[in-house]
């Protein structure tokens, strides 16, 4: 039987008798293939996915009889139908693969940007050749360090090709364009601006170490104390989840040595985008636009930093709208809303001092309960709220003035009193917006958490602005 699945399935005889396999791989595992098929596994490297889908067929089919494996073979044979679909290019056949798999594993375009740069390289170097095993190598280097390592792989090479100065590429790189820009780059703007294959791909290595430090928050590029304050904004960007602005990051950092100016581009980005999560603007294009046009055209400049707060001001909702909707939106209980908080804490109520506290350890106090109106502990709060349960729930509950920050031990003992009885327990904390909270309100109504509301706003205009 296995010559008959030679000679029937794995291989095929042209016009001159030549035996060649009927399948063929790209040329990154197209010779691990042929090792398989002629029995050299001994050939193939330990981490091949080939030799890992042998192993795993050869486990599954020990222990079948010659008939049983022939009857399995029958019925493959029968029950399976091949479906060849031409297409122009391979750009085309992804798109074509994403549309009919979508139920199944995900062909990404990181998949297709590694044949297409191998093929390209072997065309330049020749297979083999010491410069094309270092393009693989480097490659290699980083799909197990940098992309297997986050949460979304296409995200590092969008940003690396939006944030270049050469080739330049001003506009939005979507995750379903990557493979084509990608594509376009490596067979001909390369050559336009005179980089090698072997040269980009030794930048995007040399690169990865600084976008890795993006999103752990652990840049060192400056000095201690400097890097400490460029990572603290890093870490409220991630806060934030301001992932489109790594494109600009990651060129700021690249361009400044002095980090009074990195710092300056994170706290305009914490502004910016700030304002765009509250007024609820989640386009991702046109994020991506912003930024890769500021990558485009802001260091030209004399002063990229001022180009760069101007842009994002203009794109930026402008004070009025920031205003209303930061007292009228809702803040759920995440990352961002702590943010929020911890920052209103520090720059306002604070004033740059107060307590030292990691902010992912503190409670979001909602000083109304979340539950308010629909459990029978919170009775009290009944005859105080005067909103139906589901007004309060949509309208209320989530306001930013009906929030404030709290330590977990009090957290616990205030949660379910009447607001008499919790300012007591707000008297015991070290949060100064709390503080506030007991000492300038003396009841907690609807109209309370209002006007609130547009007391936090009006603070956040002045906090979150592009002037300084």
């Amino acid at each position: 039987m296995s010559e008959l699945i030679n000679q029937e399935y794995l291989y095929e005889r042209d016009d001159n008798n030549n035996k060649h396999p009927k399948l063929s791989l790209s040329q990154y595992d197209g010779a691990d293939y042929e090792h398989i098929l002629d029995g050299r596994e001994n050939a193939v490297a330990d981490n091949s996915n080939l030799l890992e889908a042998l192993e795993y067929f050869e486990n599954q089919l020990t222990g079948y009889t010659t008939d049983e494996l022939d009857d399995l073979r029958a019925r493959l044979t029968k029950q399976m139908t091949i479906v060849v679909v031409e297409c122009d290019t391979p750009g085309s056949a992804f798109r074509l693969f994403e549309t009919l798999n979508d139920r199944g594993m995900e062909l990404s375009s990181v998949d297709l940007m590694k044949n297409s740069l191998l093929q390209t390289a072997t065309q330049e170097y020749g297979s083999g050749s010491s410069e094309y095993n270092h393009v693989r190598s480097q490659w290699e280097y980083l799909l197990k360090n940098v992309v297997h390592q986050i949460d979304h792989p296409n995200r590092f090479f969008r940003h690396f090709i939006m944030s270049r100065e050469v080739p330049d590429y001003e506009g939005n790189v979507s995750s379903r364009k990557l493979y084509d820009v990608f594509n376009e780059i490596i067979d001909s703007k390369l050559d336009e601006v005179g980089i090698s294959i072997m040269g980009y791909v030794d930048e995007m290595v040399d690169i990865s170490d600084t976008y890795l430090g993006i999103i752990d928050a652990s840049v060192d590029k400056y000095n201690g104390k400097q890097s400490r304050k460029v990572n603290a904004r890093l870490r409220n960007l991630n806060d934030i989840e301001a992932s489109h602005s790594r494109t600009l990051i990651l060129r700021s950092i690249e361009e400044f040595d002095d980090s009074t100016k990195t710092i300056q581009v994170l706290r305009l980005l914490e502004s910016f985008m700030t304002r765009w999560r509250v007024a609820d603007l989640t386009t991702g294009a046109s994020l991506d636009r912003i930024f890769s046009g500021l990558c485009s055209t802001a260091f030209d400049s004399a002063n990229p930093v001022d180009e760069i707060r101007s842009k994002l001001k203009e794109e930026a909702p402008g004070d009025d709208e920031f205003r209303a909707k930061f007292a009228s939106s809702e803040f759920k209980q995440n990352s961002m809303t702590r943010y929020v908080l911890d920052t209103l804490e520090r720059e306002h109520y604070s004033s740059g001092g107060g307590k030292t506290y990691d902010r992912a350890s503190v409670d979001i106090e909602h000083i109304a309960p979340q539950a308010a109106l629909s459990a029978d502990k919170y009775s009290t709060w009944r005859d105080v709220l005067t909103v139906g349960e589901a007004e309060y729930k949509n309208q209320y509950r989530n306001r930013i003035g009906n929030l404030t920050l709290l330590e977990e031990s009090l957290n616990e003992e205030a949660s379910a009193n009447p607001f008499q009885q919790k300012i007591d327990q707000y008297r015991l904390s070290d949060f100064k917006m709390t503080e506030d909270v007991r000492s300038t309100y003396s009841e907690w109504t609807i109209d309370t958490i209002e006007k609130r509301s547009d007391k936090l706003a009006e603070i956040a205009v002045e906090i979150w602005n592009f002037d300084s």
